[in-house]
């Protein structure tokens, strides 16, 4: 295993600004896009953490990623919006995204906002827990370039493509977010950089052979998680976010590993619900508490702790973090080099 260093985070995210700022965006969405990859990193989430941004800054130098802050309204009725990100960084057309649809569902109870040719987008769970925190149920989608074979298959047909689901509660949302495969890409680079092999079931190798070896897996294949079901759930998931916002789908997408002077063109699609014009909000809560409360307080099998609800465990993670960031030299080493590329200072903290 390679070893890693703590790095705090309020060290860390200021510099990784500094590197989005030098390569062409404002210092706010700079700010706001470190901001998101460092809290994946405190909440548990590395994967989709600090070393994703080398990849993000490899389509922004070539040109691959527009700096744009806004997607553009492609068309908006009663209850749908189509979006149209236009090759921007994929959490800050997520944050407008989300952003329009709680406001549209304030007005309206029910809205769907589909987007298309958008960049990664990080932990999708991120914005459905926005939006729980508002008031607000909202399920939300996307897609990725092929990985995964049907059942019984050995070609790649659907990719990774998560579904997240945010629900509000009193204590904090309650917050499902999970891949459609047993692991992810993201966390596969990870287990690469820091040197690891992944676990059982989760790849195959280009030829179709169970592996844990995490070069062979991104040569390879991903499997489903719960077999023909991750299977079925991947596969509607890409025709929803695809054809509902007349985006990319399938063999049409691009994917973080791939060439990096083209645009991915991934599409996302949000639902989001004001519960408010279902029934009141603080009866809504007074139940979804009742529900977090009885799963606690179920009997525990041996050598069990606690158990936990869907969400948090990631919300402990970045209680405990203390503001610390545990960064791969492999990550440290490509932020150095690319910092240097932008001419951007490198602290102290990457040097040593």
């Amino acid at each position: 295993m390679t070893d890693k260093k703590l790095v705090p985070a309020d060290q860390l995210g200021p510099f990784v600004a500094d590197l989005f700022i030098a390569g062409g965006f404002s210092a706010n969405a700079g700010r706001r896009i470190a901001d998101a990859l460092i809290e994946a990193d405190l909440s548990g989430r590395g994967s989709h953490g600090v070393l994703q941004a080398e990849n993000y800054l490899a389509r922004l130098v070539a040109g691959a990623m527009s700096t744009a802050e806004k997607p553009t309204i492609v068309s908006q009725s009663r209850g749908a919006i189509v979006l149209d990100a236009g090759s921007m960084e994929g959490h800050l057309a997520a944050d407008e995204a989300i952003a329009l649809g709680i406001e549209a569902a304030r007005e309206q109870g029910i809205v769907a906002v589909a987007v298309r040719n958008s960049q990664h987008t990080g932990v999708t769970g991120r914005y459905v827990r926005t939006a729980a925190e508002q008031g607000c149920v909202a399920i939300a989608m996307g897609n990725a370039k092929p990985v995964m074979p049907a059942p019984g298959g050995a070609q790649r047909l659907v990719g990774t493509n998560p579904l997240a689901v945010g629900i509000p509660a009193t204590e904090g949302p309650i917050v499902l977010d999970m891949a459609t495969t047993a692991g992810t890409v993201g966390r596969i680079r990870q287990a690469r950089a820091q040197g690891q092999q992944l676990p059982d079931g989760w790849a195959t190798d280009a030829e179709g052979n169970p592996t844990t070896d995490p070069a062979e897996a991104m040569a390879g294949m991903l499997l489903p998680m719960g077999g023909a079901k991750g299977f079925a759930l991947s596969f509607v998931i890409d025709l929803l976010v695809g054809l509902l916002s007349s985006g990319a789908w399938g063999d049409k997408l691009g994917q973080l590993d791939d060439d990096n002077s083209k645009p991915q063109v991934t599409s996302f699609l949000f639902i989001v619900l004001n519960v408010s014009h279902f029934r009141p909000l603080p009866e809504f809560l007074a139940e979804a508490d009742e529900a977090v409360a009885r799963v606690r307080n179920a009997r525990r099998a041996p050598g069990t702790d606690r158990l936990y609800t869907p969400g948090e465990r990631s919300a402990e993670t970045l209680a405990k973090s203390g503001g610390m960031v545990n960064l791969a030299p492999a990550v440290a080493a490509s932020l150095a080099k690319r910092a240097r590329d932008l001419g951007v200072a490198i602290p102290a903290f990457l040097e040593g």
